[in-house]
């Protein structure tokens, strides 16, 4: 029976991980029971997305430095100031304009290759510049932090970087141990099955982030129906401009690249910010989880149509 349900929630990923994002403002309650998973739960998707690579891709989406570099410049430096300029332009609550700059200064999330792969799109790109930025951002948040916004991070460069590379390693390692374990063969076959722990992992992610938004929603409707739609628009920006710069690359490679510039790991961020931190910041990490489980619902059929040669 497990199997089956396995196989049901990977044949409609996209379908699911876009409904499951509602059900933190149905059931409230069940933010604060699975806040404990949240840690483990983007380890597990991060493990899951490098378990299920080609690793031949891999290796030939590294040898194209060039395209990787462009991405990490754009994804770390280009779009936080895009978006700098913008809500300086919109002159947003100021805890609203430092989260978005933020989230335009994060790595992908850690979900994205997984993600990809589920649209038909370039998984080992992703996986290359998602772990290329992921390394760098102890040096590149700070620096945006400190310098552009005066916003004091609770842990050293150092500790960042530790952490970052602890949680990196022990995924790589465990998804080569279960590669050689399991063998690729039998790793291609469970392909549905693996899309429905994602969709699982992801769902119990988007619960536990959104805690306390049931509550906001009731006491100011308005204000933060306002915020997701920013959310909505500011990840389309980045999602937009990301596959204009790549379009030259070949469509599939360049929507695969604008969706990793649109949909950024913001709980790590979260994770290092201080207790003293403008509310607002985690207010807009929550709501921004709307795009980033509804897009891919969207994107999905237009892949599958493009990809299409009738």
């Amino acid at each position: 029976m497990s199997i089956k349900i396995l196989d049901f929630l990977g044949r409609y990923a996209t379908v699911l991980m876009a409904s499951s994002v509602f059900v933190a403002l149905i059931l409230p309650r069940l933010a604060s029971f699975l806040n404990p998973l949240l840690t483990p739960a983007v380890w597990g998707l991060l493990f899951l997305a490098m378990v299920r690579l080609d690793w031949v891709g891999v290796k030939q989406n590294i040898k194209r430095w060039r395209i990787g570099g462009v991405a990490l410049l754009w994804m770390l430096i280009g779009s936080p100031a895009l978006m700098w300029v913008c809500v300086m332009q919109l002159g947003v609550a100021p805890g609203i304009a430092i989260a978005m700059v933020l989230m335009a200064s994060s790595a992908p999330l850690n979900s994205v290759p997984a993600m990809v792969m589920m649209m038909g799109l370039n998984g080992a790109l992703a996986l290359v510049v998602m772990v290329g930025a992921t390394f760098l951002l102890p040096i590149t948040v700070p620096v945006i932090a400190f310098e552009l916004m005066n916003v004091r991070l609770d842990m050293s460069a150092w500790e960042m970087a530790g952490r970052l590379t602890s949680m990196l390693a022990s995924a790589l390692v465990a998804s080569v141990l279960c590669r050689r374990w399991i063998g690729t063969v039998r790793i291609t076959a469970w392909k549905t099955r693996a899309d429905g722990v994602v969709v699982i992992l992801m769902a119990v992610f988007a619960v536990a982030i959104m805690d306390g938004v049931t509550t906001l929603l009731i006491d100011d409707p308005s204000r933060i129906l306002m915020i997701t739609l920013l959310s909505f628009v500011a990840n389309a920006i980045l999602q937009l401009v990301g596959f204009g710069l790549f379009k030259t690359i070949g469509w599939k490679d360049a929507l695969t690249l604008g969706f990793a510039g649109g949909n950024r790991n913001m709980g790590l961020i979260l994770a290092v910010l201080p207790a003293t931190a403008d509310p607002d910041i985690t207010l807009y990490f929550a709501l921004a989880q709307f795009p980033m489980y509804v897009y891919p619902a969207l994107l999905k059929p237009l892949v599958r149509k493009w990809s299409d040669p009738h």
